[in-house]
This record gives C-alpha cells, structure tokens and sequence, in this order.
C-alpha cells in the first residue's frame, strides 16, 4: 500500500516531516530541558491522582475489557494495553480533572501536555531513551502552539483537532518512521482527527474530558497503520478540502515553516494549582485571598469579577449555562461556580467538585450576586490578569488583582513545588519510596538509556 507522493516538495506533510527531523535533531536548550522536566513531572501527577478518582473509573474499566496483552503501561494502573488504547487512557487520566499544564497563545488556549502519554505509550514500546522523550515532548509542544497560533479561536472546531498531527508527529519520531511514511501518518491524523467545538459549550459533558484522547487514540492507530505501508492524502493539509481550509478557517499553514520562530513554544506553558479550567485559576487565588479579608461572605451584597479578553473567556461568559453547571464538568469550567466556592469555603479542591458543591444554597445565593466580565484593559492575556471587586453590606468596596496568575510562564511554579504536587497527587497510589524514585527519574531523564523503568515505578505495587 506505501507510495510516495507525486510531488514531494509540494505537499506540506512532506515539508512537515522534514521540519520534525531537523528539528527534533537540534540541540536541547537547558531552560527548555528543565521547565520540560516540570512538565512531564506534572502530568505524571495529574495521571496519579485521576487513577483513583470516580471520573476515571469508566474508562479504566473499558481498557480493562480491551486491554489483552498489550505492551504499554497504563499510569497508576497494573493494566497494559496496545499503543493507541495505552495513549488513550494516559490521555484520559493526565486530562480528565482539568489539572494539567495550559499553552496560552497569542490567539488561544490549549493543554499539550495531554499528548504526553502518547509519547510516554510510544517510548515505552519502542524501549526509547529519555533523551529521546524529552526530544519528542518538545518537538511536540512546539507544532501543537505553532498550529494553535495559526487557528481560528471561534472555529466551530474544538482545539483538541491539533492533537491528531501532534501525535502522529511524536510517535512517528519515536518509532523512527522513515519520512515518507512519518509525511503518510500526518495526513492520516489529520485527514481522521477533527473534533466538534460543541463538546465545550453548554452543560459540558465528559466528552469534553475525552476529546483529546480520542484524537490521540485515532492518530496512533493511524501512525501505526502508516509504518506499515497505508497512504494518506498527500494535500491533507493545504487541499481544497484539506484541514487549512475547514479546521483552520483558512489560514495560511506555510506560516509554521516562516523563520525567526527560535523561542520554545514549551517556554510559554504555564501549570495550575487548582482543577479546573485555565481561566479559573486566577480568580480561585483572588477569591482565597479575598475570604481573609471578610467575616462571612454573606457580607457581600455585589461581586464582580473581571477577566483578560481571551477565546476561553468568550466562550464560558457568554455561556448563560455557566451560571448554572450541573456536572462536574460544566462547574470546573464555570467561573461564577469557582469563585463562590472559592470564597465561601476559603479554599477550592476536587472534592468541593465531587461533592457537587456547585448545588448547594450558599454557593448559588452568592452566584446570584456576581457578575463576570472581560475587560480589554487586562493585559496581557497570556498572563491571565483578573480583578474582584467585592461591594460589601456597609458600602465598603475590596478589591483583590491578579496582573499574573501564579503559574503561567510570567509566574511559574517552581521545581520544587511542581514536586510537592507530584506528592500530593500520588499518596494513595504509589508509595512514599516510588514516589522518590519517580521523581528522581524525572529530574534526570536525558540520562535513561530507557524510559521503561519510569513508567514501572508509575504501577501501584510495585
């Protein structure tokens, strides 16, 4: 079935597998190989932590029915399973809390890391190095914030669609796919990846918390499908009917190749502190801080809470829904849900989420007092600035800003407390003992000669 195609120099699949070669062959940064150790040690968190929760539960149990004798661990699990299912679960428990990192763009914002378990899946199968990991990772991050870039924010087509030439990308590199069939894999992905924007609107469903798993799950099938000699279209990309034109709104994807891009992509992701959407995170801290300075917040007769202008922030606060979640899903993305609980109870958690806190009378009493707002002034978004402005019973007005939210590049977490959520995140999965381990892998990961014995000490018992 392998053919090459007709024209080689003008296809962009052709032009893109070449760029991932020379690319993935460049030197490693420092400052880039360090904040992709944090990022990697992050996700391994927020898989650990999903491993046990509820939301989880059903599709460990379906990978459990499909599994068989696959040869991909699944993360915090004793399961293993074929590459595509291994990428799909990773996916799911790196994803499903809404915990993971954030890539905030010049035009929107994305969450790479959740193809991390793809490349984990794929560098455990094919017994890659963590040099070679990281590699992968950061060519990753960079197609995945390059293609964002060039995306329209109010397509009717979820962000998640990148995923599918992301991985197809960082499988084809791990299993060393000749460039021609790594040009076949792309074309497959993104012939097969796109994603409908209705999963992220409404009363959000768990379809939002699959989406990107399901597109890493199709492109690792079709990569595999692509080394073994199946064809994709060669204009996948540029064509007529072609993936620029209809998931990309017609933007010019030559602009990926344009020169003078020499900054990381992964250099501008930030990680959270709270589960929940990215837009979240600031207005949670600000409303933490806030409820120190208030005696009960029944005090408060009127709160407004004002955020950057952002595609994300659009979406949820034009969303009449989002005063109302009734899911978890729908409340982790509802900024008048997030900052009520944050203020009442002072703090904000998953099992405020679990509980589904988002029905209780306190919090939809203070819902009803609250307005929420963009305004353009708030720069820049990449920073994810927010205000509270509290008007109290007395006429008394607080207000609590956040220019940056701790977390994104501008204010990253630190190693060291990257590594206390790592810990927070595995009790009850792995021990205190493997925990180090991990963690120690982790921090020297260039010098795994395989990233098999990573991925062991990430199976409970052992």
């Amino acid at each position: 079935m392998s053919e090459e195609f007709h024209d080689n120099t003008a296809t962009v699949v052709r032009r893109l597998a070449e760029w991932i070669g020379e690319f993935a062959a460049s030197p490693l940064p420092p400052a880039t190989a360090e904040r992709a150790r944090a990022l990697l040690l992050d996700a391994l968190a927020c898989a650990l932590y999903a491993s046990s929760d509820d939301k989880s539960a059903s599709v460990i149990r379906t990978i459990e029915r499909l599994s068989g004798m696959g040869t991909c661990t699944i993360i915090g699990t004793k399961l293993r399973a074929s590459l595509p299912l291994a990428a799909f679960a990773n996916g799911v428990l790196i994803r499903t809390l809404d915990l993971n990192d954030t890539y905030t763009g010049p035009r929107q914002i994305g969450h790479p890391s959740d193809n991390i378990g793809a490349a984990l899946s794929a560098a455990e199968m094919a017994d890659r190095s963590g040099l070679d990991l990281l590699r992968a990772l950061r060519m990753g991050y960079e197609i995945y914030g390059r293609v964002l870039d060039l995306s329209d924010p109010d397509s009717p087509w979820d962000h998640v669609t990148v995923s599918g030439i992301v991985t197809a990308a960082m499988i084809g590199f791990l299993l060393r796919l000749p460039q021609d069939r790594l040009a076949h894999a792309i074309a497959l992905a993104a012939s097969h990846s796109a994603t409908l924007g209705e999963v992220r609107v409404g009363h959000v469903s768990a379809a939002k918390s699959i989406a990107n798993s399901v597109v890493v799950q199709t492109a690792a099938l079709m990569t595999l499908l692509a080394a073994e000699g199946v064809t994709g279209p060669g204009e996948a990309i540029e064509g007529a009917r072609g993936y620029a034109k209809l998931i990309m709104d017609g933007a010019d994807f030559l602009q990926f190749f344009a020169p003078g891009q020499d900054t990381d992509r992964l250099m501008a992701v930030g990680l959270k502190q709270y589960p929940c959407f990215a837009l979240g995170q600031g207005p949670i801290s600000a409303a933490i801080e806030l409820r120190k300075r208030l005696p009960t917040s029944a005090d408060i007769q009127r709160l407004k809470v004002t955020v950057a202008n952002t595609g994300a922030a659009r979406l949820r606060l034009s969303d009449a829904l989002g005063r109302v979640p009734s899911s978890q899903e729908a409340a982790d993305h509802s900024v008048y849900f997030l900052v009520a609980v944050a203020l009442i109870d002072g703090r904000f958690g998953l099992d405020q989420l679990a509980g589904g806190r988002w029905k209780d009378a306190d919090v939809r009493s203070l819902i009803e007092r609250m307005e929420a707002t963009i305004d353009p002034a708030l720069k820049p978004p990449t920073s994810l600035p927010c205000r509270l402005e509290a008007t109290l019973a007395s006429g008394e007005t607080l207000v609590v800003e956040r220019p940056i939210t701790p977390g994104m590049p501008a204010m990253p977490l630190s190693w060291e407390e990257v590594t206390e959520k790592f810990r927070r995140c595995a009790t009850g999965v792995i021990g205190d003992n493997t925990q180090r381990t991990v963690i120690d892998a982790v921090a020297r990961v260039e010098t795994l000669t395989s990233v098999r014995a990573l991925l062991e000490a990430l199976v409970p018992g052992r």
